[in-house]
């Protein structure tokens, strides 16, 4: 497995981000998620 393989890995689930089907606990959306922009998280 290569690094960038490695690096596109969900924290939660552990699919690749191609894969993962996570979603914010604050705001329900997944590709449309803004509650943590950047390094900044607001908690929705």
């Amino acid at each position: 497995m290569s690094e960038d393989t490695e690096f596109a890995v969900c924290v939660k689930c552990r699919k690749s981000i191609e894969k993962c089907e996570c979603v914010c606990p604050y705001c329900g959306e997944r590709d449309k998620c803004e509650c943590a922009l950047f390094d900044a998280a607001t908690g929705g």
